[in-house]
């Protein structure tokens, strides 16, 4: 067969074309885009999450997430939606409950049920008797399965009655791929939770100051007491980051065959703090520690607003005071991957004029954070104090105060520096 000239031209350049196109859509693929990357999901609870983040360290874990604590910003996940089994993980609810529903100076007596349950043990005796609070941190920092049932059946009465507590309070903190089916997280088929519900708990928790406390305590003694006999024990805690990570203050470990090794973990430096989850993992240890240094290198937390704090004054016509110091409604603090930090922008806008009687609270403006030219977030702005609008008297009184004034103004400029001086003065 014969190929014509233009033939073979028209072969060559659809070879060319061939060639080149999924090169440079391969290249277009991988360019690194910023536009409309900051995300946020529709359902509760609300959540942002940062440019590209599932992209991050390797990690052995089969599901992962970390989490900024301040404002709940996720900046890693790895199949963070995951129903998995959480092991003894589950006790970060646990306490939680046991810190808002009971009074830790209260007498917790250890049933003989509670003294029976497997697993990992405080040891408990029944008949034991031991003060609430000391019960909450030896089972967190032990992982006593035990310790769980006492504390469920001091504060419900029954096991299966802080069971359904449990559950409805992981509803409200927006938990909704979370189950439980017994306070202290020995497998059980309709016992489930997952790395981004496990880390909207700890980071509730972390809010109560007795709860990050415990979970950041290396070692406790506590005291147990049975008729006249009085017992001192020792615990160190299972979370064997807080003496290898610097700024470590958290949370709970997990182990069980069906979960594997689980941990959740958090740290803080130079005021931030880092909540990370890493289930069914070979190497917790290193991967959390991996998952914080991944969060503190990487990121950093741009401050913008502080409710309570001025951020700029504005003009108020016809109001006895001439302008009125404005703040944000709330904080305003977003977490920023450090290499694009140079497309963040904030925009104060106000409304203007801005005529009088103003309320103490009234919104007057908006502060807007935009991302690479869209809007990110923004938070508005309210008026710091009331201003009055102007009366006659007192309008009056301004003007004779100005009459008063500018011939005064007028000699003092004269004798410093002459008409000019007056003609900058009066403009």
């Amino acid at each position: 067969m014969i190929i014509r000239g233009k033939a073979l031209l028209f072969a060559v350049i659809c070879i060319c074309v061939a060639m080149t196109v999924p090169e440079i859509m391969g290249k277009a693929l991988f360019l690194p885009v910023t536009g409309r990357l900051y995300t946020r999901t529709r359902e509760y609870p609300e959540v942002v999450y940062v440019p590209n983040y599932t992209e991050g360290p390797y990690l052995a874990a089969r599901s992962a997430v970390l989490i900024e604590a301040t404002t709940g910003t996720v900046v890693y996940g790895k199949n963070e939606h995951m129903r998995m089994h959480p092991a003894s993980t589950t006790k970060i609810m646990t306490a939680l409950l046991a810190i808002e529903l009971g009074d830790t100076e209260s007498t917790v007596i250890v049933s003989g049920n509670a003294a029976s349950i497997p697993g990992s043990s405080l040891w408990l005796k029944k008949g034991q008797e031991i003060k609430l609070g000391d019960l909450i941190r030896g089972t967190m920092l032990r992982s006593g399965n035990d310790g769980c049932v006492a504390i469920a059946e001091h504060i419900a009465g029954r096991e299966g009655n802080f069971v359904r507590m449990m559950n409805l309070k992981a509803r409200k903190l927006g938990a909704m791929n979370t189950r439980f089916a017994n306070p202290h997280g020995l497998t059980d088929p309709n016992h489930y939770s997952t790395a981004f519900d496990l880390a909207l708990m700890a980071r509730y928790g972390l809010k109560y100051p007795l709860f990050a406390d415990i979970v950041s305590t290396r070692e406790a003694e506590v005291t147990l007491t049975q008729g006249e006999f009085k017992e001192k024990r020792k615990l160190a805690n299972t979370n064997w980051l807080l003496w290898s990570f610097e700024g470590a203050d958290g949370v709970k470990t997990g182990t069980t065959a069906a979960a594997g090794y689980c941990l959740v973990a958090s740290a803080t430096r130079r005021g931030v703090q880092f909540i990370s989850v890493v289930l069914d993992s070979d190497a917790r240890w290193s991967d959390s520690a991996r998952l914080l240094s991944y969060g503190f290198d990487r990121f950093h937390v741009m401050t913008f607003a502080e409710k309570g704090r001025t951020l700029v004054k504005t003009q108020v016509k016809g109001g006895m005071a001439p302008e009125v110091s404005v703040m944000a409604e709330d904080d305003m603090r977003i977490v920023v991957p450090r290499d694009l930090a140079h497309l963040i922008e904030e925009k104060i806008v106000l409304d203007e004029p801005l005529i009088a009687p103003v309320v103490s609270g009234q919104t007057v403006g908006r502060l807007v954070i935009m991302f690479d030219k869209d809007e990110l977030a923004g938070v508005d702005l309210v008026a710091e104090e009331s201003v009055a609008k102007l009366t006659l008297p007192r309008l009056i009184m301004r003007k004779l105060e100005d009459t008063v004034r500018r011939p005064r103004l007028r000699r003092i400029s004269e004798n410093c520096g002459g008409e000019w001086l007056w003609g900058f003065m009066k403009a």
